[in-house]
């Protein structure tokens, strides 16, 4: 079961409670093992981490609090050495460019909702994930630097990569990120066996491929791109490799599967039992 521990650090207990039952409703759904600690005060936090005695994988933080706000915590908790993840939560959206000086995933406007929470915290997994093995990480994720932030991309999602100028679009299941490289280094960074270039400007994630025609390749959910000749009889013997290992698979498995038409000579075997 997976881990996490998590603080919420706000001067509003209604604030506080908020987050509370939707990392509630998040651990009931998903079974990840959530342990969630509340801070009204942003002093008393970074003194409990200064001491040792607090360290949490993900903070929740609140940007405008009386006394130590938000971001001046955070800048501390960086300058003791604690990589905790922080999200910022905020009533404004004005806080994006201090949320980098710090080093934070992101920040979350109030009201919250269930879907900025597992938002959150699946990006902390894959920041977590690339500390605690980065081997490991490293075949399913990837780093990449968009605007200033460095941030991480679950290469299962990525459905294709576009070259678009001197940048490189990453078309994913839930969006998209862009960041300026060449889509030849980002290729020399992913698994060939699962990444395939389509076309001198894409590069698909095979499992997510649905159809290849003459001239581009479907992923389904309206998502397309371009297919050149170049690689077209690659593309489509791999893709029909897929497609007749999938059909054998089921048919092994299917009950209403046909047996095979008997023989001539369980013909005439049959046929001598009748005469018999």
């Amino acid at each position: 079961m997976r881990k996490l521990n998590i603080a919420v650090c706000d001067d509003e207990e209604y604030y506080r409670s908020e987050i509370r039952t939707l990392l509630t409703a998040y651990k009931n759904e998903t079974g990840y093992d959530l342990t969630v600690s509340e801070w009204e005060s942003a002093a008393s936090l970074t003194e409990a981490a200064n001491s040792g005695a607090e360290d949490y994988d993900l903070l929740f933080l609140d940007v405008e609090m009386p006394g130590l706000s938000g971001i001046d915590a955070a800048a501390k908790l960086r300058s003791i050495g604690r990589d905790t993840i922080i999200c910022f939560v905020t009533a404004h959206k004005g806080y994006a460019y201090d949320a980098y000086g710090v080093d934070a995933v992101g920040y979350i406007a109030k009201p919250i909702t269930y879907t900025d929470i597992k938002k959150i915290i699946e990006t902390a997994e894959m920041y977590l994930s690339y500390r605690r093995n980065r081997a490991a990480a490293e075949k399913r994720y990837l780093e990449i630097i968009s605007g200033r932030a460095n941030i991480i991309i679950d290469l299962d999602k990525v459905v294709y990569i576009e070259k678009r100028r001197n940048q490189c679009v990453f078309h994913c299941t839930d969006g998209e990120q862009i960041c300026y490289d060449s889509l030849r280094h980002i290729y020399s960074r992913l698994d060939h066996g699962q990444f395939l270039y389509i076309h001198q400007g894409y590069i698909a994630n095979f499992p997510h491929v649905k159809e290849v025609l003459r001239d581009h390749v479907c992923f389904g959910s309206g998502m397309e791109a371009p297919l050149s000749r170049r690689y077209y009889e690659m593309i489509r013997q791999r893709y029909m490799d897929k497609v007749n290992r999938i059909m054998a698979e089921a048919g092994m498995n299917n009950p209403f599967h046909k047996p095979p038409s008997p023989t001539a000579s369980d013909e005439s075997e049959h046929n001598h039992h009748d005469a018999e």
